[in-house]
């Protein structure tokens, strides 16, 4: 797993809750509607329901580690985690820096294997994500 991916979707949880929050309302009007049954629906909710449970569990051990970086650590890695571009792109002291960040990120972030299903989960909604 990318670490970028797992900063961006720490930085921007809020916005992919409201979106799985979206994909709930939708699935249950569509129920409303008789093309399919309400199990057939009920079963995706579910598996929404489910998905926003591994993510917050996911995010809470992420917020663990970060809120241990300094303001300006914090900035820094929300600055890359919205980087559409890699850090090498950027002036020597600025890529030393984010990399710096970053490091530390990694080494503190040991267990984050723990949470597959919740990478894995990052990886399937990563068009949820709000960039920047």
């Amino acid at each position: 797993m990318k670490s970028k991916q797992i900063i961006r979707f720490y930085f921007s949880a809020g916005d992919i809750n409201k979106a799985l929050d979206n994909l709930i309302l939708d699935k249950a009007l569509k129920s409303a509607n008789y093309e399919k049954s309400g199990e057939f629906y009920a079963e995706q909710i579910a598996e929404i329901i489910a998905a926003k449970g591994e993510l917050s569990l996911l995010w809470g051990y992420l917020d663990g580690v970060i809120k241990n970086f300094t303001k300006k650590e914090r900035s820094v890695l929300k600055f890359y985690g919205g980087l559409r571009v890699g850090a090498s792109k950027f002036e020597p002291e600025v890529f030393r820096e984010i990399r710096r960040v970053l490091m530390k990120f990694r080494r503190h972030a040991v267990n984050l294997e723990r949470f597959g299903e919740g990478v894995r989960l990052v990886r399937e909604y990563y068009c949820l994500f709000k960039s920047g």
